[in-house]
């Protein structure tokens, strides 16, 4: 067995900066939170966007279209070109039908998450 890495150390305690308010219920200064802010950064959660050709590409891989694509590469190794398009076809159309319900749960996904509120209440000064 390989040996187990230890976890990386956050860093280093000293240098971040300290961020709690003498009184809890005033919240931070406008100060501390533009320190917090230089050094931190925005508090956002960055959402990568997945290209349609991507996603398009990714219902060729998996047990089911690998298959699929095994046997169009038997089927043209022995030359029976009439099985090797019946068998493209197929894989097409799975790909297709795979990419646009895909597509569908996507946009669902995107209209939730911006119907969600993304704003939080915090008390300052």
């Amino acid at each position: 067995m390989g040996a187990d890495k230890e976890p990386e150390s956050p860093a280093d305690e000293s240098k971040i900066p300290p961020l709690n308010p003498e009184d809890p219920l005033k919240g931070l200064t406008d100060e501390q939170v533009k320190e917090s802010l230089s050094f931190f950064g925005k508090n956002e959660i960055i959402i990568p966007e997945t290209p349609l050709w991507k996603l398009f590409l990714k219902q060729f891989i998996g047990f089911l279209p690998i298959l699929i694509e095994l046997a169009a590469i038997v089927s043209i190794a022995v030359q029976d070109y009439t099985d090797f398009g019946i068998i493209l076809a197929m894989l097409v159309i799975n790909a297709c039908l795979g990419f646009h319900e895909e597509y569908k749960a996507k946009k669902s996904l995107d209209e939730l998450s911006h119907q969600l509120e993304s704003e939080v209440a915090v008390r300052r000064n």
